[in-house]
């Protein structure tokens, strides 16, 4: 026996913390499917609150019971299956919980089991499948192997539970009648640069004899550490039939009513002991586009975002003709003709002082003419020089406060302006620099959003080329190359206009170590000592053995001594998978030493 059936995956303008509203949004979109002829409607993850709340879920609880009880009142008449995501308290603890309504019914609630550490702060994962409890005046089981209407087996999958362990689609073979046809994955995944093809060949994996429902957060969520990919992808049978953003689909199939399954078997694979790798982090050449458009592409769609919630639509920046103000500036750009905002909004300020050559200043200048901003310029050499004077500093001693007091004073006056003309100070600084500590706390630290926060060095360098290689604009072009070979350097100690003597890379390393060390660091979690082994294999035909060595444990003591600037990082969206964000990066305490990190490394070399 077979029934056709259609299923919608949607997601939606959520108001982020507002149950009511979101729950009549969902109304709406119940009403709306219904009146289509859809007979399962899939909404996201924590669809009634939004999935970027943090400790915001221990005071939305019992609003979202009331949200659920109303929904479910609601739905009486309307013969559709349709998912609502909320958090669950039950027993004093909080669940990330899908209830499945229809038709007056509550008909199932599932819980997530897989939580990420900073889930786990908030959500708790224990409650036993096929649990019995009491929610809404009324006994329900919870995380049920499948619910079964009308002889139609449904799944219900919350985020990657999906991917722990082996697939509920695929372990049934033995238990046929329980199997579902239908997985639900409602889901709030963030959007990384390039992973979308990944997403895609893990739906298809688990759709494996199954229809697999994949919806995903996007639109309305905060963009304080993220952007959420607003996905919805349909796949039956290891094909992708349809693939949105930000928007719905529609499927419609004729289902069978009970589906043999058959287990996977997975091969051993041998590790690659061939050389590592100099950039593993960089996509290969085929890939460039995609990747470099993807970075834009989250990047305005942060910065949009919190342009939107609080209502500005000035940025300030400060422009010094080198790689991090240059990658922020195509950012900007980007994101403002993305949006259809007038350019006027990006506000440039360029402020030489005491170390600013004339390479970069001229070059600060052309950039902006080539992209059709204009650049104001503020000479801070004489307020420098009064804060110095005013703090017993001799003015010439090129030591910490000398320099530092010009990044503050940059700083400083950025804030200012933004408070002047209602708008938000754009932050510079990069992945490379938060590891290394590069930077002036409460100085070139701060802003109220950081677009390149996640992006190293060496991948802006990567992303600045592939731009400057692609773009029909010659004047661009031009520039961009000449700041691609300009030395990287703070430029704050007193110096040959003509030259660049301060260089960035003489006194932390070469970033293309230290990003490699990044990488290895913040991916795989290697110990000292292994990352030594890799960055050896990958940078053998170029630098001494002893040179790397002394660049990572340079890295390490760099890395431990700087932590308590990244423990007050501000907001900026997680582009690569490789954070510092304080909320939901990785993170140690402010006053670990690295001697932890190092013991490793010497023992090596007993």
């Amino acid at each position: 026996m077979r029934k056709n059936l259609k299923i919608r995956s949607t997601n939606f303008d959520l108001v982020l913390g507002d149950v009511n509203k979101n729950k009549e949004i969902i109304k709406d979109l119940v009403k709306n499917a219904y009146d289509d002829g859809v007979s399962i409607l899939s909404l996201p993850e924590l669809s009634l609150t939004g999935a970027s709340l943090y400790d915001g879920y221990k005071d939305m609880a019992l609003l979202c019971e009331d949200a659920i009880l109303e929904l479910k009142e609601f739905s009486k008449g309307y013969n559709i299956l349709f998912s609502v995501g909320f958090p669950l308290q039950h027993n004093r603890k909080i669940y990330n919980a899908i209830a499945l309504i229809m038709d007056g019914y509550l008909v199932d609630l599932f819980t997530k089991k897989n939580l990420s550490i900073i889930e786990k702060n908030v959500f708790s994962n224990d409650m036993p499948d096929g649990e019995v409890i009491q929610f809404l005046d009324d006994w329900c089981e919870v995380n049920p192997s499948s619910t079964s209407i009308s002889q139609l087996n449904i799944g219900v999958s919350i985020g990657e539970d999906e991917m722990m362990g082996i697939p509920r689609s695929l372990t049934y073979k033995s238990d046929i009648a329980n199997c579902p046809q239908i997985i639900l994955n409602p889901t709030a995944e963030v959007k990384m640069a390039l992973n979308e093809e990944e997403i895609l060949n893990r739906v298809r994996f688990l759709s494996k004899d199954v229809t697999y429902v994949y919806t995903s957060q996007g639109r309305g969520e905060s963009s304080t550490d993220f952007v959420y990919n607003g996905l919805n992808i349909i796949a039956e049978d290891g094909r992708i039939e349809k693939v949105i953003c930000n928007d719905q689909i529609d499927y419609v199939n004729r289902y069978r009513l009970y589906t043999d399954q058959e287990l996977l078997h997975f091969d051993k694979f041998e590790e690659n002991i061939g050389q590592k790798e100099k950039f593993p982090y960089l996509p290969i050449y085929e890939k460039r586009d995609t990747y470099v458009k993807d970075v834009l592409d989250i990047g305005a769609s942060a910065l949009l975002t919190r342009m939107q919630k609080i209502g500005v639509k000035n940025v300030f920046l400060g422009v010094s003709g080198g790689l991090d103000s240059t990658m922020v500036l195509l950012f900007l750009v980007h994101a403002y003709k993305k949006a259809g905002l007038d350019l006027s909004g990006i506000n440039c300020y360029t402020m030489p002082a005491f170390g600013t050559s004339d390479r970069t200043k001229s070059n600060a200048y052309l950039l902006c003419k080539a992209l059709g901003l204009k650049l104001r310029e503020i000479n801070i050499t004489d307020a420098v020089k009064i804060h110095l004077r005013d703090i017993g500093h001799d003015g010439v001693s090129a030591d910490t406060a000398y320099e530092n007091a010009q990044a503050r004073e940059r700083t400083q006056i950025l804030f200012d302006l933004a408070n002047m003309h209602k708008g938000i100070v754009i932050g510079t600084g990069d992945l490379s620099e938060a590891m290394q500590g590069f930077a002036t706390f409460n100085g070139d630290q701060m802003s109220n959003y950081s677009l390149n926060a996640s992006l190293t060095k060496t991948e802006i360098r990567y992303i600045v080329g592939a731009i400057a290689e692609t773009t029909e604009n010659p004047k661009l072009r031009r520039v961009l190359e000449d700041i691609l070979d300009t030395p990287i350097s703070p430029e704050l100690i007193s110096q040959d206009k003509k030259e660049i003597s301060q260089k960035t890379e003489d006194i932390i390393g070469p970033y293309e170590l230290i990003d490699f060390f990044i990488y290895e660091h913040l991916t795989y979690h290697l110990l000292a000592k292994e990352i030594l082994e890799d960055a050896i294999s990958a940078f053998s035909d170029k630098y001494d053995k002893e040179i790397i060595k002394r660049w990572l444990i340079s890295y390490f003591k760099r890395f431990t001594a700087s932590q308590f600037k990244r423990s007050t990082s501000v907001d900026g969206p997680n582009i690569t998978g490789r954070s510092f964000s304080p909320r939901t990066g990785f993170k140690i305490p402010s006053d670990m030493r690295s001697e932890g990190y190092l013991e490793n490394l010497n023992e090596k070399e007993k």
